[in-house]
């Protein structure tokens, strides 16, 4: 039975960059495994996001695992939570909650310095003591990146990502709507809790980002969605660092191991993930490997460590696999982005990706390096990032 490999590098697209001579990353970066997919096989462009929804994360994955959001989607927040095996009454809202900086009312780092878990962790459960006596709850997760569990009666609240204002007075952006100011009060006790911690104290003498501020978004109650095999009839598991990506794969009835030395960021274990994924695919039929680094790259708005990621994602996650196929010569594989996270402007954009796969029995291929470019030079487009699925996932493929 062919075996069905996604190797997703979030965020890798991007726009031309004028010190690159107005090259994007893709361009620029040493990428001679995904090269070798995209010459020898089919390259094209895909519009990840349905109209109306933003750019995130949370919409482009889910469609890309072949689930139209406009169905199944009710927000960030409860993804995640579902990674976390979090329970909640009818009566609660699940909201994504970052730790982050704000220095003078500026969002200088909506990650606080890439905190570490275990510093994290610490401050989570410092919060928890805080509100003890009260109905909100927070639970850990990877890094910077938490869960806050909260009353529905906050269910109309605008929020926005935090990764959206990088460098923005916050002023305008903090949640807003009916019962703005309870919520409101929420954030400035936690606030207060943060700055007295003794985490913060020690990051702050270190010359860390200190957390000093969480803000919650992307809230919502648990989707209902069905397994990827009822949806698909393949069996398989998601290797990612990042909750988001775990709960999607809990929710859709994917495997969702724990990775060692896994961090979401350009030191994740790179090992690691490739050999979760073979054991994954050892027992199943599908694998979908995400990879966080270019994205969070595109964030910081580096645009050299964006590069470094890229090629560490070919080197360390596209050449093992491609080595995994020459054993398994029924395998194919593909290799896309979610959306472009643009180092100019450090957020996400809603525009189409290049995609490329290959597969042993191709005779032809594009004979096109991959990048923006020159997906879109081929006229291959896909409207929607499940269609793209449904014909990847075909037992014989043939797409050239």
């Amino acid at each position: 039975m062919t075996k069905h490999i996604i190797c997703l590098g979030d965020g890798m697209a991007d726009h031309p960059i004028p010190e690159l001579n107005n090259k994007t990353p893709l361009e620029v970066a040493d990428t001679p495994h995904i090269d070798f997919m995209s010459t020898n096989g089919c390259l094209g462009m895909v519009d990840t996001v349905p109209e109306g929804f933003s750019p995130g994360s949370d919409v482009a994955n889910m469609g890309i695992l072949g689930f139209d959001p406009a169905s199944y989607y009710t927000g960030r927040g409860p993804i995640e939570a579902a990674s976390l095996n979090v329970r909640c009454h009818d009566d609660e809202l699940i909201f994504r909650c970052n730790l982050v900086t704000i220095d003078n009312n500026i969002m200088h780092d909506f990650t606080a310095g890439h905190i570490s878990s275990e510093e994290s962790n610490v401050l989570i459960k410092q919060l928890n003591e805080g509100f003890s006596n009260s109905p909100i709850r927070f639970i850990a997760g990877v890094s910077y990146r938490h869960i806050m569990i909260a009353p529905s009666l906050f269910s109309s609240l605008t929020t926005i990502a935090p990764h959206d204002i990088t460098d923005k007075d916050v002023s305008s952006y903090w949640p807003h709507g009916k019962d703005m100011l309870p919520f409101q009060d929420i954030i400035h006790k936690a606030n207060d809790i943060l700055k007295h911690s003794h985490i913060n104290q020690l990051r702050a003498d270190s010359q860390k980002s200190i957390a000093n501020n969480i803000w919650p978004w992307s809230q919502g109650i648990y989707p209902k969605m069905e397994s990827f095999f009822s949806k698909y009839q393949k069996t398989g598991g998601i290797i990612t660092a990042v909750d988001l990506l775990k709960g999607l794969g809990c929710l859709i009835d994917l495997k969702t191991p724990d990775i060692p030395g896994a961090t979401g960021f350009i030191d994740t274990n790179y090992a690691n993930k490739v050999s979760a994924a073979k054991d994954i695919l050892n027992d199943h039929d599908f694998c979908y490997i995400h990879i966080e680094a270019p994205d969070e790259a595109g964030h910081m708005g580096d645009v050299n460590l964006k590069i470094k990621a890229i090629e560490d994602f070919d080197a360390y996650v596209v050449a093992p696999m491609l080595d995994y196929m020459k054993d398994n010569p029924d395998s194919v594989m593909m290799v896309l982005p979610d959306h472009p996270t643009p180092c100019s402007i450090k957020t996400h954009t809603h525009e189409p990706v290049p995609f490329c796969f290959y597969h042993s029995s191709y005779s032809s291929g594009s004979r096109l390096s991959y990048s923006e470019k020159t997906g879109l030079s081929t006229h291959i487009f896909y409207s929607t990032p499940w269609d793209l699925l449904s014909s990847f996932l075909q037992e014989s493929p043939n797409f050239i």
